[in-house]
């Protein structure tokens, strides 16, 4: 493993303003809202006389990162990000004006594994970085405090919204946060009686969800790791759950043939949704938050209004299951994909199907826009993915590579890249112009449950 390399240098270039001031007291905050250090600074102060104290904030939060020279750093005031030669105080920053430091390490990937593992990979040179865990398996099913525990594999794992987290739900009941730049183990976060199968950062990375086959999902701290509430209601396990867009709202479905609508202040159900006739497989919230989006093992996915729980659309798909469902970015069309070999692209007003996307010879387990809406990435049984036009419905590439089922597949948050991640043990990364391979990610020792990139 490399020797830990220096504290970064972050590149703030620009020349100090003339006149001077007395100093203040300026917090630096994460997304989170953690404090990660103070800066002592006049108001003629730009972000470039700051770099020393700020350097010394990103190694504190990030550890010792390898290939640390990559470290980009953003600073933000009120929702507009800072200049780097512009003086604070013609930001309108005073004495204890809070500034939020934004820190990324070049690309990044994490992926989850049946193995016990989630691990953090570059997805520019493919290297691995971080091993999450301790490889190895629990084959045998145990009673632990009246749970079933059927292994240790880690069945889901993402970055917190800042990037200085990862976030890993596994089958022995827990979920941990974990350094990126470390590696470190930050929090357990313990509750559940049985295996979990998600676990999810809130939008402003203060809280995490978590959903369970016990039948309850939980909302938890991030700062202290406690449960500030356990959403009890459904009657069967859960199959899935989404933070509004907000963060005000959670949304669970469940094996009971419902979807619930959650206030994550007060913990209370405002809405449960009835109309499947089967598990209800998937949730998502429309971009504005106004609308739910439900998939089930009926055939058919549905359209709710969040505020009263109406249905206002059901979207019969062709096969039986439909596994997934998400909205466009823009909320303005729906991506089902289906226990069959295909994908459907629909009308969120009119509940049309404008394009039935054929070409996969087997399971479609995973579909989803890119970040522009433009196109749309598929992921199959079939051990191939498939970019889409979603104006036209064309195949626009076949992402070939992969020696067993695919599990994911997803842009990179610009969408220049795409990620895939299978039962093969691998993970891989596409150029999503070209559909080239550009890297294979080695290393896991059992099937990849997801994968997915860094936020920006």
């Amino acid at each position: 493993r490399p020797a830990p390399l220096a504290s970064p240098r972050l590149a703030f270039a620009s020349a100090r303003p003339p006149f001077v001031s007395e100093t203040m007291r300026v917090p630096v905050v994460t997304l989170g809202g953690t404090v990660v250090t103070n800066l002592t600074v006049d108001p003629t102060s730009s972000l470039e006389d700051c770099q020393s104290q700020l350097c010394k904030a990103v190694g504190h939060r990030l550890g010792n990162v390898t290939g640390v020279a990559d470290l980009r750093a953003r600073v933000f005031h009120g929702g507009a990000e800072l200049s780097t030669d512009r003086p604070l105080a013609a930001a309108s920053i005073s004495e204890g004006s809070p500034l939020t430091l934004v820190v990324t390490a070049g690309s990044r990937v994490v992926s989850a594994s049946s193995d016990g593992t989630a691990r953090v990979w570059n997805s520019d040179n493919g290297t691995l970085l971080q091993t999450l865990g301790t490889v190895g398996w629990q084959k045998r099913v145990t009673l632990q405090k009246g749970a079933l525990i059927a292994g240790r594999e880690v069945c889901s794992a993402a970055f917190s919204p800042d990037g200085t987290m990862v976030l890993t739900a596994s089958a022995d009941c827990t979920a941990k946060l974990w350094s990126t730049g470390s590696g470190e183990l930050l929090q357990t976060l313990s509750g559940h009686r049985s295996r979990l199968s998600l676990a999810a950062f809130s939008p402003d990375g203060k809280r995490v969800l978590t959903t369970s086959d016990d039948g309850t999902a939980k909302i938890w701290s991030v700062e202290c790791g406690c449960c500030e509430h356990t959403l009890k209601g459904h009657s069967y396990e859960l199959r899935g759950a989404v933070w509004s867009p907000d963060g005000k709202m959670v949304l669970t479905s469940s094996e009971d043939r419902s979807a619930k609508i959650w206030c994550v202040h007060s913990g209370k159900c405002l809405q449960t949704l009835k109309g499947h006739r089967w598990a209800v497989l998937s949730v998502a919230f429309s971009p504005d938050g106004k609308l739910a989006l439900t998939s089930s093992e009926d055939r058919t996915a549905k359209i709710w209004r969040v505020e009263t729980g109406e249905c206002l659309q059901t979207l019969k798909a062709q096969g039986p299951k439909v596994l997934s469902a998400v909205f466009s970015p823009d909320g303005r069309l729906v991506l089902t994909a289906s226990l069959n070999p295909v994908a459907q692209i629909w009308h969120v007003e009119t509940g049309k199907c404008l394009h039935t996307l054929k070409g996969h010879t087997n399971t479609v387990h995973s579909a989803l826009f890119s970040p522009d809406g433009k196109r749309v990435i598929t992921g199959s049984v079939d051990k191939d993915a498939k970019i889409w036009s979603v104006d036209s419905g064309e195949c626009l590439h076949t992402l070939s590579g992969h020696s067993g089922p695919l599990r994911t597949a997803t842009f990179s948050p610009e969408g220049k890249l795409v990620l895939t991640a299978s039962t093969d043990h691998t993970a891989k990364v596409w150029c999503a112009t070209t559909g080239e391979l550009m890297h294979t990610l080695k290393g896991h020792q059992d099937a990849l449950a997801t994968a997915a990139f860094m936020p920006h």
